[in-house]
């Protein structure tokens, strides 16, 4: 099924990325320095090095805050100790989503050349211990990445930044339209129930462009991933599924909260802010959820 055409990146941004893949239903699709992704019932992914691979369970090596190592880490002063690298072993269960994120074998990505799987598990092993953890920079994906190709990063890192900067310009558009309302008000240019009016309307409707052209983006990408073979036709639609559901969701809390805002926080103009940016960041996180059930129901 899979085939990578491409080794170098055919974007200038990371937003939305989809790494080229392979669905794993048996351990004896595993190999040795395999960089494996795991959905976790939030919705994220986990992500891991194989070690070794037995019979009825394999070896894998991973940065994370499990029950173990995660428990003890909390109880340090400093939140970036909250996770450990550390060698587990890991069962495929059959109601599991895990996937293998795919490397051309010699070729370079994205100018960083790949290591053999020997190499791969032995910096992997180098860094067994090591307790920095930070869920931005320093997470599962950044070791395993770095790990097989000398190149820290994360995309679902780069994904929640994004969502950030989709928060912020929602919290922007109210701030401007907030001034506005001042001085057109204290100015007398408007009455001030036309141009809260005004103010709501263009909001909506610039929101709802800019989620407009987030939702193609995401389209495009799933389908050039599906074009280049890099994903089946199924994963496209699960991994649009995920990712417009929390955009749908959040400009509908977003809308809803500034309704809300208007009429239950005292704050003239400043209270749809908050109820905006509130409804909005809830909602997205109640349509990863929605998302992820939804992808689960696509066979």
């Amino acid at each position: 099924m899979f085939k990578l055409e491409e080794s170098k990146k055919t974007v200038p941004f990371d937003f939305g990325r989809i790494s080229p893949r392979t669905k794993i239903t048996s351990l004896a699709q595993l190999r040795k320095g395999d960089h494996v992704m795991e959905e976790s019932p939030l919705g994220y992914w986990h992500h891991f090095i194989v070690d070794k691979v037995k019979p009825k369970f394999a070896w894998v090596i991973h940065k994370t805050g499990d029950q173990d190592t995660g428990l003890r880490s909390l109880r340090e002063s400093n939140p970036t100790t909250k996770g450990e690298v550390s060698r587990t072993k890991f069962v495929l269960e059959s109601n599991q989503v895990v996937y293998r994120i795919e490397y051309p074998p010699t070729d370079e990505v994205d100018g960083v050349v790949v290591f053999s799987s020997d190499e791969v598990v032995r910096r992997a092993r180098k860094r067994l211990g090591e307790r920095h953890y930070n869920a931005l920079t320093s997470n599962c994906e950044h070791f395993c990445r770095d790990c097989k190709a000398g190149k820290p990063e994360s995309y679902q890192s780069y994904d929640v930044v994004w969502t950030v900067i989709r928060l912020l310009f929602v919290f922007l558009q109210g701030i401007l339209g907030a001034i506005l309302f001042i001085v057109a008000s204290t100015t007398g240019l408007l009455a001030q129930t036309s141009l809260l009016l005004m103010g709501h309307v263009v909001g909506v409707i610039v929101g709802l462009l800019q989620d407009i052209l987030w939702i193609a983006f995401v389209v495009i990408t799933a389908d050039l991933a599906r074009t280049k073979g890099h994903v089946t036709p199924v994963d496209a639609e699960k991994i649009k599924a995920k990712r417009v559901t929390p955009i749908v969701s959040g400009f509908v809390g977003g809308v809803g909260g500034a309704a809300l805002g208007y009429y239950r926080i005292p704050l003239p103009v400043f209270g749809s802010i908050i109820g905006a940016v509130i409804g909005n960041f809830l909602c997205q996180a109640l349509g990863l959820l929605v998302g992820r059930w939804v992808s689960t129901l696509l066979k």
